[in-house]
């Protein structure tokens, strides 16, 4: 019976973890959520209307934001360095009649 309760309660705390620790597995399956609380409070976003996210394969995205009708396009890609730090990089496309783009 105590070896159920043990059992039992390392289960939880390995799920506790899993969950809410420093390498959340919610936040690494549902990625775009991750994004958007990215987007909302990085200084590079701020002021700017999101008007449109793009997958674009590997952990990159293309946004499209507008601010007084203005459009300005970013790519955010994640970069990890480790398992359990991920980062984004943020590329601004200053030159919109050629794709280039410049970090952030």
């Amino acid at each position: 019976m105590i070896k159920k309760i043990i059992i039992g309660a390392a289960l939880l705390i390995i799920a506790g973890l899993a969950l809410f620790g420093p390498y959340s597995l919610i936040r690494e399956f549902n990625e775009e959520a991750a994004l958007k609380d990215f987007i909302s409070s990085d200084n590079t976003f701020k002021g700017l209307e999101v008007t449109n996210i793009d997958y674009r394969g590997s952990e990159t995205y293309f946004i499209q934001t507008q601010k007084e009708g203005k459009m300005t396009n970013f790519i955010l890609m994640r970069h990890h360095t480790s398992v359990m730090n991920g980062h984004w990089k943020v590329f601004l496309n200053k030159n919109q009649s050629k794709n280039i783009f410049n970090i952030v």
